[in-house]
């Protein structure tokens, strides 16, 4: 497209459009016709040149980087059209009959590009403004089929988690993640029929909804609730760890579809779920050992007052909020990786102990990341020259 503007009359007349800038009531019939036709002969020429994308011998990146660009500047020009269409008085009907027909040439250009260019828009843009059809993968024409009549109380959890995106519009900005996501979960829900396997104790709507990362709080806690009740129904009282531990190696067992994710505002549903295991099989532990001890059994005195039972756990004379900047920068620096940052924190966290904290949560963690002291840099940067000339003496 070289270096010309597609978007130059569309930018052009949202700009000249503004209410604030000039008269609406003395916009006239003749000048409205005239933008009117204007911008059908537009939508039709926009739509036309980026069919062309793909002819101009561009390579992928280039295109990708076109299709946003258009898409992002569309996007922020229909921003400023609704909120100019809002500020019409009532009887400026022509300036606002003008306005609407630009603004839904900007919209009817934009769903051409999302969905012609669908794998290479930007996952996470706002795409709130932008005409689209959920339809196709609609939830709740889909209430009635099988795979939802069977498990009601998560079927109506899923169907409102949709509806809060796609219409109540609470679930925050539409994104191509989120599209690709309830694509998925609609696919998934309409085929899935007796070849699905099951994997006891998950029923088919939860299966669908594990394996696509539905990481909602409220779907965490539902799965909670569902396994601490098959724990309290266990037949064995001294077999719960090990029931837990089987419950979790079956939920591992689940294939996780990758890319697809319900908000990236929480940890992976797996990490999550995860965590939850590790702490119900340590408190389940340590409540069967209190329940074996003799009553008769007195514990003997230490001659400590405190003993911090360390042994198992790595001692770093760093502070939380020391050992989080350390972590981070470790991440941002490729020096360790993993699929996030809370993943790094989740895994290091059970196996460190400071001078102050013999436990260290992963949450503490992440919390302490996003607030980061001059203070503690500092500190940490003398911490890592030390080391650097330890490095040297080796």
């Amino acid at each position: 497209m070289g270096h010309e503007y597609a978007l130059d009359w569309l930018d052009q007349m949202v700009n000249e459009l503004d209410p604030q800038r000039t008269e609406p009531e003395s916009f006239d019939d003749c000048e409205t016709m005239a933008i009117v036709e204007k911008a059908a002969k537009e939508e039709k020429r926009l739509i036309l040149l980026f069919k062309q994308f793909v002819f101009q011998d561009q390579k992928t990146r280039q295109i990708r980087n076109s299709v946003n660009h258009y898409l992002s500047a569309a996007v922020s020009l229909m921003t400023v059209a609704s909120k100019n269409l809002n500020q019409i008085p009532t009887r400026a009907n022509n300036f606002r009959l003008a306005l609407e027909s630009v603004f839904l040439c900007l919209q009817d250009v934009t769903a051409f590009i999302v969905h012609r260019y669908r794998n290479l828009v930007d996952r996470d843009m706002s795409l709130s403004m932008v005409s689209i059809d959920p339809g196709p993968h609609d939830l709740r024409k889909q209430e009635k089929c099988d795979v939802m009549k069977c498990n009601p109380k998560l079927s109506e959890l899923v169907t409102k988690a949709f509806s809060d995106v796609f219409f109540d519009r609470r679930g925050g900005e539409i994104t191509m993640r989120k599209l690709d996501f309830w694509d998925s979960v609609s696919r998934g829900v309409t085929y899935a029929d007796g070849s699905l396997e099951v994997t006891e104790p998950f029923d088919r709507l939860e299966l669908i909804m594990i394996e696509r990362n539905f990481n909602s709080p409220l779907f965490v806690k539902y799965l909670t609730s569902k396994l601490s009740e098959q724990i309290k129904n266990s037949t064995d009282p001294n077999l719960v760890v090990q029931d837990l531990a089987f419950l979790q190696k079956t939920f591992n067992q689940i294939p996780v579809m990758s890319d697809l994710i319900f908000s990236n505002e929480f940890d992976d549903l797996s990490l999550t779920i995860n965590a939850w295991f590790i702490q119900e099989i340590a408190f389940q532990s340590k409540r069967s050992s209190i329940d074996l001890t003799e009553p008769s059994e007195q514990p003997q005195k230490s001659g400590k007052k405190y003993e911090r039972k360390t042994s198992d756990k790595i001692l770093c004379n760093l502070t939380v909020d020391q050992l989080s900047l350390f972590f981070k920068a470790a991440d941002m620096s490729n020096i360790i990786s993993a699929r996030s940052l809370s993943a790094i924190f989740h895994s290091v966290a059970p196996y460190l102990s400071t001078p102050h904290r013999t436990d260290i949560s992963h949450g503490s963690l992440r919390v302490k990341s996003y607030s980061i002291e001059e203070r503690d840099k500092t500190l940490l940067i003398e911490i890592m020259i030390k080391l650097t000339e330890q490095i040297k003496d080796l």
